[in-house]
C-alpha cells in the first residue's frame, strides 16, 4: 500500500468519511451517500451532482446471502470474543455467552458484512483509477458505553465507519490507489466522563423498570402491569417437554450452513474494536448449576437488545437450563424477505409469540429445526380495535428512518435506494391536489445519527404541509386518511383500528415472502396498498370527498379483517384469558 504525507501530484480524492466543505464532482469521489449525512445543506443536489459506486446488496437474493453470512461471523466470534471477556469462559455454558452476547454481536458482524461488500464493490469499480484515500490509523480508539452506543455512533457514526472502512481497505488495496495516514484519535459515546446522577424521581423510575424486568413475563409495550402480572403466573408451572432453544453455532456457524464471509483479515479485532464498557467490564459467574427446582420459561423483553444487565440476567437463566420465549414488539415480522438479528435473537428461543401468523419461509432462519411460532392477539393491537373516530379533518403521511450506513441486513432499502424512497415523498406530495395539501400533515421518523435529512428537507419543499407532532396514535386515530410510504408497525395498528388507509412502496425495495406479497395483492385488489407515489395520490384524490364510502365497503371489511387474523390480530374481553391457556400449554410443551 503506497503511503504518503501529502500528495505530490493532486488526485481526485476517495471520500470514505464525511465529504469536505467545498468539494466538488471533479475533487471528491464518495465511497457512499453517507458522506453527505449531515451536511446537505452544503451540497445542494447532491444526489444529482455526485457519482456513487454500485449498491452491492440492492437485489433481495444478495441482501439474504449478506444477511446469512453476517449470522455465520456472529455465531463464530462469539467463543473468541467470550475467550477476551473472561478467563474461566469455558466454564459457562454455550447459552450464557449466546444470550449475553448475541444482540450485539450481530449488530457489529452485519456491519463488517456489508462493509466489505461496499469496499469490494469499490475495488471492482474504482480500483485501477488513481485515487488518494485518508484512512485513519489502526490505532485509533473509540469508546462505547452500551450497546445503544454502538448502535448510534458506531454503526451510524462518520468515524467510526470510516474507521472500519480503513481496515477493509488495506486487506485488498488496489495498486492505484495512494493512501494518507490521518493522525489517531479517540472518541467517547457518552462524551461525559461523569454523567449527572440521576433525580429522585428517575431514579425510581428505573428501580421499579428493573423490578418488571425480573418478571417471568415483563411488561411490554401496550400491557398493562396488571397483565404483566397475570402472565407471569400462568409461567410458575414447570417447563415440560424438550428444549426447543437452539444453538447458534449449529443454527447460524459457517460449519452448519456453509455461509463464511471471505473476509481479508482477522475480524475478531473488529468486533473488539465495537465492544461496550457495558459487556467489557461484566463480571461473569465463577459457575452455572441445575436449578434445585423445576425448569422453567420467561419471556424476555425487546430491552434485552440495549439492556447488558438485563441481557446477564437472561444469559445465567438460559445457562442453568431455563428456557426463553420472545414476543413479536412491530411490524415486518412474518413478512420479510430475509431475517437477520431477529432469527439470532428472538427466533432461536424456545418459542416466539406473533400476531396472528403461524409460519415464515424468510431466508436466514437457521438450520435444523425452524423456529416455534405461537400466534396470539397482542393486547395492544386489541385496546385500538375498531377506533378510529374520525373528526379532524386531516391526512397523516407517515414516513420512516432513513440511515445513509445500512446497520441492519434484513430484507430493507439500500441506502441509495433510500434516496429514491424520499424523492418518492415529494412526487406524493406534488400530485396532491392544494386543498388536500392544506390539510396534510407530515410525520417523520424521529432524528437518528447518520440518515437523510427528513421533515427539514421535505417541508421547506411544501409551505402548506404541516409538521405533525406529539403522540401519532392520536392522530391516526382521528385523521380523515392515512397515508403510510413504507411497510410498517403503523399498517397494522391502522388495519386493527380500522383507520382508512393508503400504502405505497416499491416493491422491490421492500422485498417480502411469497406469502407477505400474496397479502399486498389482496391490498392492492381493493385499493389500500398502491405501487407508486403518483397512483397512492391519485387514489388519495379518487376517495377524498368521503373515504368511508370506499373503507366501509364490504369488500374492503373483508380483506382488512383477513388482514388482521394473520398479522393484526385483535381479541375483545377474552384476550386475558386466552393469553392465560396459551402460555400455560406452552410450559407443557401443548402451544
Amino acid at each position: 500500500m503506497e503511503q504518503s504525507s501529502g500528495p505530490s501530484v493532486a488526485l481526485p480524492r476517495l471520500v470514505l468519511g464525511l465529504m469536505p466543505p467545498g468539494a466538488t464532482p471533479e475533487t471528491c469521489r464518495p465511497a457512499g451517500p453517507w458522506c453527505f449525512a449531515g451536511q446537505e445543506e452544503f451540497f445542494p443536489d447532491w444526489e444529482e451532482r455526485f457519482s456513487f459506486p454500485p449498491e452491492p446488496l440492492r437485489r433481495p437474493e444478495e441482501a439474504a446471502r449478506a444477511a446469512e453470512e453476517a449470522q455465520a461471523l456472529c455465531a463464530d466470534s462469539i467463543p473468541r470474543v467470550a475467550e477476551r471477556l473472561c478467563p474461566h469462559w469455558k466454564d459457562l455454558p454455550e447459552a450464557y455467552w449466546e444470550t449475553l452476547l448475541a444482540p450485539w454481536a450481530i449488530v457489529v458482524a452485519s456491519q463488517i458484512v456489508e462493509r466489505q461488500k461496499r469496499v469490494r464493490a469499490l475495488c471492482e469499480a474504482w480500483g485501477e483509477t488513481p485515487l488518494e484515500v485518508e484512512l485513519l490509523p489502526e490505532g485509533c480508539r473509540f469508546v462505547f458505553g452500551t450497546d445503544q452506543d454502538v448502535v448510534l455512533h458506531g454503526a451510524l457514526g462518520a468515524d467510526f465507519n470510516h474507521w472500519l472502512f480503513s481496515r477493509l481497505l488495506e486487506a485488498q488495496w488496489p495498486a492505484a490507489w495512494r493512501a494518507i495516514v490521518l493522525p489517531e484519535r479517540e472518541r467517547r459515546f457518552p462524551r461525559e466522563a461523569h454523567p449527572p446522577r440521576p433525580g429522585r424521581r428517575e431514579a425510581l423510575k428505573k428501580r421499579l423498570r428493573e423490578l418488571l424486568l425480573r418478571l417471568p413475563f415483563p411488561r411490554l409495550k401496550g400491557m398493562s402491569p396488571t397483565q404483566a402480572l397475570r402472565f407471569s403466573l400462568a409461567l410458575r408451572g414447570e417447563c415440560a417437554g424438550r428444549d426447543r432453544s437452539r444453538s447458534l453455532r449449529e443454527a447460524f456457524g459457517s460449519a452448519a450452513t456453509g455461509r463464511a464471509c471471505a473476509l481479508p483479515l482477522d475480524p475478531l479485532p473488529l468486533f473488539l474494536a465495537a465492544l461496550p464498557e457495558s459487556l467489557r467490564r461484566m463480571d461473569h459467574p465463577p459457575a452455572v448449576f441445575p436449578p434445585l427446582g423445576r425448569r422453567r420459561l420467561r419471556v424476555a423483553g425487546i430491552a434485552a437488545y440495549e439492556d447488558a444487565e438485563y441481557r446477564r440476567s437472561l444469559a445465567v437463566w438460559r445457562a442453568q437450563g431455563h428456557r426463553l420465549a420472545y414476543v413479536q414488539h412491530g411490524g415486518n415480522y412474518g413478512q420479510i424477505a430475509a431475517a437477520c438479528a431477529t432469527a439470532v435473537v428472538e427466533y432461536s428461543q424456545h418459542a416466539f409469540i406473533t400476531w396472528g401468523w403461524d409460519s415464515y419461509t424468510a431466508r436466514g432462519l437457521g438450520q435444523g429445526d425452524g423456529p416455534r411460532w405461537v400466534p396470539l392477539p397482542y393486547p395492544q393491537l386489541s385496546a385500538m380495535k375498531d377506533a378510529w373516530r374520525g373528526g379532524s379533518g386531516r391526512l397523516i403521511l407517515v414516513g420512516t428512518e432513513m440511515p445513509l450506513y445500512a446497520y441492519r441486513l434484513d430484507a430493507r432499502p439500500t441506502p441509495l435506494q433510500l434516496v429514491q424512497y424520499r424523492e418518492d415523498k415529494q412526487w406524493f406530495l406534488e400530485a396532491l391536489p392544494r386543498a388536500v395539501q392544506d390539510v396534510t400533515f407530515y410525520r417523520p421518523y424521529f432524528d437518528v445519527p447518520g440518515s437523510l435529512e427528513d421533515a427539514p428537507w421535505l417541508l421547506p419543499r411544501f409551505p402548506h404541509v404541516h409538521l405533525c407532532t406529539g403522540p401519532l396514535e392520536a392522530h391516526m386515530l382521528s385523521c380523515r386518511l392515512l397515508v403510510l410510504d413504507h411497510n410498517c408497525t403503523t399498517l397494522l395498528q391502522a388495519m386493527a383500528a380500522n383507520v382508512p388507509t393508503i400504502a405505497f412502496w416499491t416493491r422491490d425495495v421492500w422485498p417480502l415472502t411469497r406469502e407477505a406479497d400474496a397479502w399486498l395483492d389482496r391490498l392492492a385488489e381493493v385499493g389500500i396498498w398502491q405501487p407508486t407515489a403518483e397512483s397512492a395520490a391519485a387514489r388519495v384524490y379518487e376517495v377524498w370527498e368521503d373515504p368511508l364510502v370506499w373503507w366501509r365497503s364490504e369488500a374492503v371489511q373483508r380483506v382488512r379483517r383477513e388482514f388482521c387474523r394473520c398479522h393484526a390480530r385483535t381479541a375483545g374481553r377474552g384476550l386475558g384469558a386466552l393469553w392465560m391457556r396459551t402460555l400455560n400449554k406452552l410450559t407443557k410443551d401443548e402451544a
